[in-house]
């Protein structure tokens, strides 16, 4: 992503209703699959500034790898230690080493060049019958100057998804799409701004809101958390 983006990132991560409402939604999801009173060797495969590895931590040890070492920087700041340089197509760790592999927001990135090798890596550093969860950028048509700030590069459906995990050999267990009652709002405000914008650079959706604002717009992903492991 942008250079700039790590620094925004790193100053909202802890708070921003989005994140915050996705971890949610992501312990949500991982809850129904493993037992919290086992400690797990995890791996956040593309963790940018660690704020997804600050919420791991509650089911084991966590070690971390992004591209960036911008990124690894701001992991450093947060206080965390367990990580390193290292791109998800040619993860630096030997064979069946974690019992959990999270990807956020990664395998559509420029820089995988290659999304299936990024898949079997997952797969090769899992243990026998350990868990990937995965999220990606959703819908080709949502692409917009959001993509081009944090360097998206491609954006998945659920069968196209499906078909590239079962190619790397995972079974699926759930697949669902989220942050499904703010879609409205966020297709009509990208397809404004593919149509109506003039700019030439570009940043994130992501940036400080007021505080009153970010507590409101938490609450339909917290409510969402509360039903997706249902439907």
């Amino acid at each position: 992503m942008n250079d700039n983006e790590y620094q925004t990132m790193y100053e909202v991560e802890n708070t921003h209703f989005w994140y915050k409402g996705m971890q949610e939604i992501s312990k949500i999801v991982l809850d129904k699959y493993i037992s919290k009173k086992n400690q797990y060797k995890i791996l956040d495969a593309g963790c940018g500034t660690g704020g997804n590895m600050s919420f791991l931590r509650g089911y084991g040890h966590v070690r971390g790898i992004d591209i960036s070492s911008q990124a690894i920087q701001f992991c450093k700041r947060r206080g965390l230690r367990n990580i390193c340089i290292g791109s998800i197509d040619h993860i630096p760790f030997s064979s069946n080493s974690f019992d959990i592999v999270t990807c956020f927001d990664v395998l559509g990135q420029k820089d995988v060049s290659n999304d299936l090798i990024a898949v079997q890596e997952f797969y090769r550093v899992l243990k026998p019958g350990g868990i990937l969860l995965i999220r990606v950028a959703a819908y080709a048509g949502l692409y917009s100057y959001h993509d081009i700030a944090v360097h998206t590069e491609r954006r998945y459906d659920a069968k196209t998804l499906i078909e590239l995990l079962k190619k790397g050999n995972f079974q699926i267990k759930k697949i669902t799409y989220a942050n499904t009652f703010f879609f409205p709002i966020i297709a009509l405000f990208r397809l404004f701004y593919r149509f109506f914008s003039q700019k030439d650079t570009y940043n994130s959706d992501v940036r400080k809101i007021n505080s009153l604002l970010n507590k409101i717009l938490y609450y339909p992903l917290w409510i969402e958390s509360k039903i997706i492991k249902h439907i």
